[in-house]
């Protein structure tokens, strides 16, 4: 009983933080991603890796791959950003 309590509070949570991790989520189209591209208003970053990222690219993005994002990504938290891919496989 007392491991069903501990796995019902740690879901429980795992939910609540999950969630409010996804309300800041959101997409934009290309044309408010092309606007804010232009005023500077966004970071547009490529996670794939350097070679994906030299392959094909949008101009005037970053490649910042997953295994840097904790020391690559902006220190102003507030830094509106864009993640994109290739897209499905």
């Amino acid at each position: 009983m007392k491991r069903c309590w501990i796995f019902l509070c740690v879901s429980v949570l795992v939910l609540a933080v999950s969630s409010t991790a996804f309300a800041k989520w959101s997409e934009i189209s290309t044309a408010d991603l092309k606007a804010k591209m232009d005023s500077g208003d966004i970071l547009v970053i490529n996670p794939l890796s350097l070679i994906e990222y030299n392959n094909l690219h949008i101009t005037g993005s970053v490649n910042i791959s997953n295994p840097e994002f904790e020391t690559k990504l902006p220190a102003d938290k507030s830094t509106p950003l864009a993640f994109y891919c290739l897209g499905r496989k």
